[in-house]
């Protein structure tokens, strides 16, 4: 890697506008994109943990180690920026220490409120005509991963915490992403906030279903799959709701030191 590539990873749950952070990312004139790498060994590799597609053949080339080295190649450095955007869920039972992670890279972290990310994961997750997953998982939900790797970076590579909310990104999108540029150390642009160009759809293509919304949004902007109160939706069976009660404690504890719109300073 050259000395002048900044690698900046991010690690989210599933429905916290990642993908929307993801385009805006995308839409820069200085960096290569990853999108979720881990997800092939997750699912798809030698080692997989998951049973989601069991009855698919594993894939070759593709175990946890394999994606590890694939984030550090030296090829991916014919740009400035190099970002990754993926789950920490994925890397579940292998976050006791560092040996899985990516290095030389920012860590950084996107959440959102269990109560609608959830939600909207549930919803999601039934929808086989769009999605081909006729039911939800709660290992799939990925905030005590999250956590646990908030303090492995944190506690082992003694990096700074840098946590955004969803809330406060849809809120205060230009604020939010000027603060995130500034503390991964990479210059803020204009083209973050809006997306007229059509993306690269290569990069999409192994999980488009799931990313549809995005791929036809301009700009950030609310969730079409949301609760309609901040209360948990009375029509959610009772495993849904242990999942968001579940959750909802490594959620707080990472939302206490996300960054806050107001400590940006004027330019």
């Amino acid at each position: 890697m050259p000395p002048t590539q900044t690698r900046v990873f991010m690690w989210a749950v599933p429905r916290s506008i990642s993908t929307a952070f993801f385009r805006a990312m995308l839409n820069r004139t200085d960096t290569k994109t990853l999108l979720e790498p881990y997800a092939r060994a997750y699912y798809f590799g030698t080692d997989r943990v998951s049973k989601r597609y069991e009855n698919e053949p594993t894939q070759d080339g593709c175990n946890f180690k394999d994606i590890k080295r694939l984030c550090e190649q030296e090829e991916h450095a014919e740009k400035p920026v190099l970002f990754v955007k993926d789950m920490a869920y994925y890397l579940v039972n292998r976050l006791d220490t560092p040996d899985l992670v990516p290095d030389k890279f920012v860590h950084t972290f996107l959440l959102r409120d269990p109560k609608k990310s959830v939600y909207s994961l549930y919803k999601m997750s039934l929808n086989k005509d769009l999605t081909g997953w006729d039911h939800f998982d709660a290992n799939e939900v990925g905030f005590k991963e999250l956590y646990q790797m908030f303090q492995l970076v944190t506690e082992q590579l003694g990096q700074d915490a840098i946590v955004l909310d969803a809330d406060d990104l849809l809120k205060h999108p230009e604020t939010m992403l000027r603060l995130y540029c500034d503390k991964v150390g990479i210059e803020f642009q204009d083209r973050m906030l809006n997306w007229d160009e059509a993306p690269d759809m290569q990069v999409f293509h192994e999980w488009m279903p799931w990313f549809e919304g995005v791929l036809t949004s301009k700009t950030f902007q609310p969730s079409a799959t949301k609760p309609k109160s901040p209360n948990v939706m009375p029509d959610l069976p009772r495993h849904v709701v242990k999942a968001i009660d579940d959750n909802m404690p490594y959620y707080n504890k990472m939302h206490a030191v996300r960054l806050r719109p107001n400590l940006l300073q004027p330019h």
